[in-house]
């Protein structure tokens, strides 16, 4: 039956190609989860900096500087933040402005993310499509 053997290796080298693919988006997946909980975090970061500003309190903070290190610094303006806007480019924008371009930036990413869960749903599918036609080639038992 050298047929039957062919097509099972077949189907092991597909169903291999879709783990290779479902892992690789995983992976992709994870950098995409993180840049969203950065966005959560700036926009948490640029809040709680406006409510000490509001509430008289000092906006003294620790600015990492590299390797686990750390300066003691006072935030002298809370109402201007420096944004990422992708390809390189910054711009200055008010602390409410920031938010809004985070908020965007982290509505495209979940939806992304959406998409990308459909793509690992459908690698799945085909995994176990594959491997319900392998049944098909094992023994049988007597």
């Amino acid at each position: 039956m050298p047929e039957v053997s062919e097509e099972i290796r077949n189907l092991a080298a597909r169903h291999q190609e879709f783990q290779r693919q479902a892992e690789a988006l995983r992976q992709e997946m994870n950098m995409v989860q993180a840049s969203i909980a950065s966005c959560d975090q700036a926009i948490a970061t640029i809040d709680e900096l406006k409510k000490a500003g509001e509430e008289g309190k000092g906006t003294e903070t620790m600015v990492p500087i590299g390797f686990g290190s750390f300066v003691h610094a006072e935030i002298k303006n809370v109402d201007k933040v420096v944004v990422n806007l992708g390809a390189g480019f910054s711009a200055e924008k008010s602390s409410e402005g920031a938010i809004e371009i985070l908020d965007s930036r982290k509505e495209q990413l979940t939806g992304i993310l959406e998409q990308m869960n459909a793509s690992l749903t459908k690698f799945m599918q085909g995994m176990q499509a594959l491997e319900a036609e392998a049944e098909k080639y094992k023994p049988q038992e007597a």
